[in-house]
C-alpha cells in the first residue's frame, strides 16, 4: 500500500461505496463472532452525511479503502451537558476495507480527524463504540482514546464512550491527503 492516500469528501454517487463498505466490515465482523453492525446500512443516513459533507473516504486511486463520516453532533443520550458536548468533533462509521487492514488506516482516519477538530477548535474527539465489542475498545485506547464511561441503555447496542485531545496524533499509517 502506497504511503500516500487520498482522503476526501465522499461524493453523491458515493453513498453505494460506503454502503458497500459497511456490508464488507457486517461480515467481517460476523466472521469473528461479533454482533456489531449486524443490520444493512442505512442508506439514507449515508446520503444525509454525504450531503452536509460529514461523509469522507480514502482512496488509492480508484480503489476505496474506507470510510470515516465526523461532525459536531452529540449523541444526547451518550454526551451530557457536564462533557461539554459542543468542545468535541464526533467520529462515527470509521471502516477499513479488509485489504487494507494492518496498514493502520484507521489509525489515520483518526489522525485526519484529530486534527480536524483541532482545526475546528474543538477540545476532544470523541467516539460512541458498540458495547459488547471490547476488542474495539482497546483499539481505541491503543489509538491514545481514554474510556469516558459506559452508557447502558436497553435499547442502544452502542454506548462505550472514548475521547482523545484534538490534535493528538496516535500511532503509525500512511499520510492522507
Amino acid at each position: 500500500m502506497p504511503d500516500h492516500l487520498t482522503l476526501r469528501p465522499a461524493r453523491a454517487a458515493e453513498a453505494d461505496a460506503i454502503a458497500t463498505m459497511w456490508d464488507e466490515a457486517t461480515a467481517w465482523l460476523r466472521s469473528r463472532g461479533i454482533d456489531q453492525w449486524q443490520y444493512p446500512a442505512n442508506r439514507g443516513t449515508i446520503v444525509r452525511d454525504i450531503e452536509r459533507g460529514n461523509a469522507h473516504v480514502v482512496l488509492d486511486g480508484a480503489v476505496y479503502l474506507g470510510t470515516i463520516t465526523t461532525d459536531e453532533c452529540a449523541d444526547p443520550e451518550f454526551w451530557l451537558p457536564v462533557d461539554a458536548p459542543n468542545e468535541a468533533l464526533y467520529v462515527h462509521r470509521l471502516i477499513a476495507r479488509p485489504l487494507a487492514r494492518g496498514a493502520s488506516l484507521g489509525s489515520a482516519m483518526l489522525n485526519w480527524a484529530s486534527r480536524q477538530a483541532a482545526r475546528a477548535g474543538k477540545r476532544w474527539l470523541r467516539v460512541d463504540v458498540w458495547k459488547t465489542n471490547a476488542d474495539l475498545g482497546r483499539y481505541y485506547e491503543a489509538q491514545a482514546f481514554l474510556k469516558v464511561r459506559t452508557v447502558d441503555l436497553p435499547h442502544r447496542r452502542s454506548g462505550a464512550l472514548y475521547q482523545r485531545r484534538a490534535g493528538a496524533i496516535a500511532g503509525d499509517g500512511p499520510v492522507l491527503f
